[in-house]
């Protein structure tokens, strides 16, 4: 038997990819039955990311929140000989050196990443590093081991959960993910779409989808700008916060349930 196979879905962090890791919880059960399992919950997933990444301040969480989060995660991915399938777009920002740490966290794994893009906004440009494809690419190339490995899933959220089953090994014609969903509206910035292409088609990754469909979207004008950027600041504070929200809620939940276990207990004491 050869190696089971890890699927990092590592972003583009710019709302591209949210849909699947809500497709892979929504089907969990449907995916244990196919044999591909994710390895932990949104928000233990998203706690883990931080741990490993060195990045939990920035979105604010305390260093004791997460110690331990990646470990545990590892731990809970070994368990079995299901294909692993990891979501978090946060790893898109990963440094070189945290990359390679997070693949070779998972030796005995074939580790393969997943990206998934739509056209570039103007802002993806200054948007940081979990933002640009010409980024992304060469960073996780080099943490898996070989361009080839990198899947690039292009196209709208209904096209990159299918095409993320076909990479993975997974039908989805019975897991859908809700009613057909259309892209906005986006301003593109043609420069950048016009790089994407250019190293979409120089290296050797797993393109899926339409490399021209990158370019698709009306021209930014430069009044916009301005607005652009701060928009992208706007979006990341928000996802800060959703992600911060989530964990809560996961952990008062888990608070509640222990806290009606011991009244019942106490009644029955009683």
């Amino acid at each position: 038997m050869g190696q089971r196979r890890a699927y990092l879905h590592v972003g583009l962090d710019d709302g591209s990819g949210d849909v699947l890791a809500g497709a892979l919880g929504d089907h969990e059960h449907a995916l244990l039955d196919l044999r591909v399992r994710r390895p932990h919950d949104t928000a233990a997933t998203f706690r883990a990311v931080l741990d490993v990444l060195g990045t939990h301040a920035e979105w604010g969480f305390d260093a004791d929140e997460v110690d331990g989060a990646w470990d545990d995660l590892v731990r809970r991915a070994r368990k079995g000989r299901d294909t692993i399938v990891l979501s978090e777009p946060v790893l898109a920002g990963a440094a070189a050196d945290r990359a390679k740490a997070v693949v070779d966290s998972l030796d005995g794994f074939d580790v393969h990443a997943v990206v998934t893009a739509r056209p570039p906004e103007p802002w993806a440009r200054s948007g940081g590093p979990a933002r640009d494809l010409t980024e992304v690419l060469p960073r996780w190339a080099d943490a898996v081991g070989a361009a080839d490995r990198v899947h690039v899933l292009l196209g709208d959220p209904d096209a990159t959960w299918r095409s993320l089953g076909r990479v993975a090994g997974f039908g989805t014609t019975s897991l859908r993910i809700g009613p057909p969903t259309s892209m906005p509206v986006r301003a593109v910035d043609p420069s950048l779409a016009a790089a994407w292409r250019e190293v979409l088609g120089s290296s050797s990754y797993d393109v899926v989808g339409d490399p021209d469909s990158l370019s698709d979207g009306p021209l930014p004008a430069d009044l916009l700008d301005a607005t652009a950027r701060a928009l992208a600041d706007a979006r990341h504070e928000v996802e800060r916060l959703r992600h911060r929200t989530t964990d809560l809620e996961a952990r008062l939940g888990k608070v509640e349930r222990k806290r009606r276990k011991l009244k019942r207990r106490l009644a029955e004491l009683g």
